[in-house]
């Protein structure tokens, strides 16, 4: 999953490098809080991902405590959830992204698509074994290029095409890969020999997310720059106050 969160993040970022080039868009804050909406989100999943990698370090060095597996299992089905509710966020900001680049719909088709985007894949994939490395990992870096690279080929403003035959067998050959590899239980990684592949992936994600923190950070930046500080600071209050309104009947201080 962090690759795709990374390919996201990347794709984002080109948007809003778009807006800061195109200066009329650059004035529609519109196009300005769906994108900083959807770097919000996506921030937060990265954030998760990283408590996720945490607690995977731990069930693999055996040093887990009483709830570690639980808490893990628990952080993955949230996730799974919060991806959901990004690619619906993605789904729609997408009329608003691509009057900043038309191209946005073939870019994202082969994540968002509801029967087959990648997206929806790994909800699935998280429902089936929550413990597992491909649950974790999903499709490496290699493979989800080649599997989007597809994707786009048979994509278009209203989404992928009847016939993906091609984009559903690199699809189920990326799904091959990962699943001949796969360690069904994370905490038994050790027991079963698999310790030294899954430390890799470990490092690989690391890697992964903290390119998606960088690029969600470079996307912020490029928003703020399009529309001016005084702007974003406008769009970040609308965002806040749904996570830390007060509840009625009590002020912040009680």
């Amino acid at each position: 999953m962090f690759g795709l969160l990374s390919k996201l993040a990347e794709l984002l970022a080109q948007f809003g490098t778009g807006i800061v080039t195109l200066r009329r868009t650059a004035q529609d804050t519109d196009v300005a809080a769906a994108l900083l909406r959807c770097a919000v989100e996506l921030q937060d999943l990265c954030v998760r991902g990283d408590r996720l990698l945490a607690l995977a370090d731990d069930l693999l060095d055996g040093s887990e405590g009483p709830g570690t597996a639980q808490e893990f299992v628990r952080l993955v089905n949230v996730q799974a959830e919060a991806v959901g509710a990004l690619r619906g966020t993605l789904v729609e900001c997408q009329a608003l992204m691509a009057t900043v680049d038309a191209e946005v719909y073939v870019q994202l088709a082969p994540l968002l698509d509801a029967k087959s985007g990648l997206l929806a894949r790994w909800q699935h994939q998280a429902t089936m074994s929550a413990l597992s490395t491909t649950t974790l990992f999903f499709l490496p870096r290699a493979a989800l290029d080649e599997v989007l690279a597809v994707g786009r080929a048979h994509a278009a403003p209203d989404g992928l095409a009847d016939d993906r035959t091609d984009y559903l067998l690199a699809v189920g050959e990326g799904m091959r890969a990962a699943r001949a590899r796969e360690v069904r239980d994370l905490s038994r990684a050790a027991a079963t020999g698999h310790a030294a592949a899954v430390r890799d992936e470990l490092a690989d994600a690391r890697d992964e997310l903290a390119r998606a923190g960088a690029l969600c950070r470079q996307l912020v930046d490029a928003v703020q720059e399009a529309v001016g500080p005084e702007a974003m600071a406008r769009l970040r209050r609308q965002l806040v106050p749904k996570q830390s309104a007060p509840r009625p009947g009590r002020t912040p201080a009680q």
